[in-house]
């Protein structure tokens, strides 16, 4: 059954062409006559004049004295008062363009999957679409036969499969017999801890028994064999004023560790890869 999307669970989706190229991003949607479309905007990044309100503020507390909460226009005002020319900056900010309308009969697949793979954590929203947009407006010739990729050329981007959906982001090359592919993953967590049972041990091997001791009492190694390492503030404060504090403290170094908390993937072979654009498309 056809899996239906309403304004809000599509705002800001990335509307990728058929060739893999980013072509914006939904805004809204429009009806015309029996007909609904998208409606897509761009952003760019440009450059305006405006004042240095920083050095605007320091010129002036060399002639008056101020507040800090007047208003910038009461600022500009007591400048001109002064004599004081008006210091500029350029300053960059992001505009939105609207782009272009697109039909539903445009749009090929819709998914929304939230994606934490390493340092990335967001949740992805792809209306694909099965017309070279993007490629047109950047005045692209659409490829007109399935090219032949390298599979470093994969790596590090969004994979979307036409068939099953957003897949993760690729990370890995991996191999079959006859075959090489790409491990996709859609999750792949990763958290410091400490290994907390090794590390107090190690400490009362190396007689820190005041340390020790304040650390077995702060958390049991027998019932926490593993802390977060988001907890080191905590242990630093426990050996406040503990002779040693700083040994001990470079000795916790050398037992953090990296373990995985949820790993989701999906290998993919080469063959299946169709385009490959600012995100890759596979079958």
């Amino acid at each position: 059954m056809t899996r239906f999307y309403g304004l809000e669970e599509i705002r800001d989706a990335i509307v990728v062409d058929s060739e893999g190229l980013r072509y914006g991003h939904v805004k809204d949607f429009q009806v015309v006559e029996d007909n609904v479309y998208l409606v897509v905007y761009t952003a760019t990044r440009v450059n305006e004049l405006t004042i240095d309100v920083d050095k605007l503020v320091a010129l002036l507390r060399e002639r008056v004295s101020l507040s800090g909460s007047e208003p910038l226009e009461l600022l500009v005002s007591i400048a001109r008062r002064e004599g004081l020319d008006i210091p500029y900056r350029i300053a960059e900010r992001e505009v939105e363009w609207l782009k272009g309308l697109i039909p539903a009969s445009e749009v090929t697949l819709i998914d929304v999957k939230r994606i934490v793979v390493d340092d990335y954590d967001s949740l992805v929203k792809i209306v694909l679409l099965n017309t070279p947009r993007e490629a047109l407006f950047r005045g692209l010739k659409p490829q007109q036969s399935k090219p032949v990729y390298r599979v470093d050329q994969v790596l590090g981007k969004l994979v979307v499969s036409k068939s099953e959906g957003i897949l993760g982001i690729a990370r890995e090359v991996v191999i079959a017999p006859g075959s090489v592919g790409v491990r996709v993953y859609s999750v792949r967590s990763m958290r410091k801890v400490i290994n907390w049972i090794a590390f107090t041990s190690q400490l009362k091997r190396q007689g820190f028994r005041e340390a020790y001791e304040r650390l077995v009492e702060y958390r049991d190694p027998y019932k926490y064999s593993k802390l977060d390492y988001s907890l080191l503030p905590e242990i630093e404060g426990v050996l406040k004023d503990v002779r040693g504090r700083d040994t001990v403290l470079e000795l916790i170094n050398r037992f953090i560790e990296v373990e995985k908390t949820g790993v989701e993937y999906r290998d993919v072979p080469l063959g299946r890869v169709l385009r490959i654009g600012d995100l890759v498309i596979v079958e």
